[in-house]
């Protein structure tokens, strides 16, 4: 039953994130964050892989894990599974460089910026892409997490704008490439 309703490109993300948090509470002695991205340093880019995978702590892992649920599946009834990896890949590839580009001098973790990838594609999809289908998960998507937008703008103690903007921002080109003809 889950299987139609969670996608596996997002339960398969979930599982290795989850694992992750876990790994890095029974590894004592290594701490995994170090290895989120360090903006505009050399041994920061690898961060911009292992970012998302990477969390602060429980409640920042769930405050990633249901958006990812929520969005990714409605997200995956719009454009199915290959666009979908693709958004959640290059989202936070995106995120991830304009972070490493311009974000704050702190190790900056966690999958806000794929989660904001996959809000930025959402609206825009519904604007260079119109069906109703679209509009109405763009508005399911903005009630459900139209607040989060304030953080794109808001310079939050230990919330990295750069990695939700840069996401946003990611989203919208994607939807803008990969919009149907």
């Amino acid at each position: 039953m889950f299987k139609k309703i969670i996608p596996a490109e997002i339960t398969y993300f979930v599982i290795a994130i989850w694992g992750v948090f876990f790994a890095n509470i029974i590894l004592v002695g290594i701490n995994l964050n170090q290895f989120g991205i360090r903006p505009r340093t050399l041994d920061g880019l690898y961060g911009i892989v292992l970012s998302p995978f990477l969390h602060a702590g429980l409640y920042h892992l769930i405050s990633n894990t249901l958006p990812l649920l929520v969005l990714g599946s409605l997200l995956r009834a719009s454009v199915g599974s290959n666009k979908l990896r693709y958004i959640m890949t290059l989202g936070a590839l995106g995120s991830g460089i304009g972070v490493w580009c311009f974000g704050s001098s702190h190790v900056i973790v966690g999958a806000s910026g794929m989660v904001f990838a996959l809000l930025g594609f959402m609206f825009s999809n519904a604007l260079f892409n119109p069906s109703i289908r679209n509009w109405l998960i763009a508005i399911a998507a903005f009630i459900t997490y139209g607040g989060a937008l304030f953080s794109l703008v808001s310079f939050l103690p230990y919330i990295s704008w750069a990695a939700h903007f840069w996401g946003f921002i990611s989203g919208v080109v994607l939807s803008i490439l990969l919009r149907q003809k």
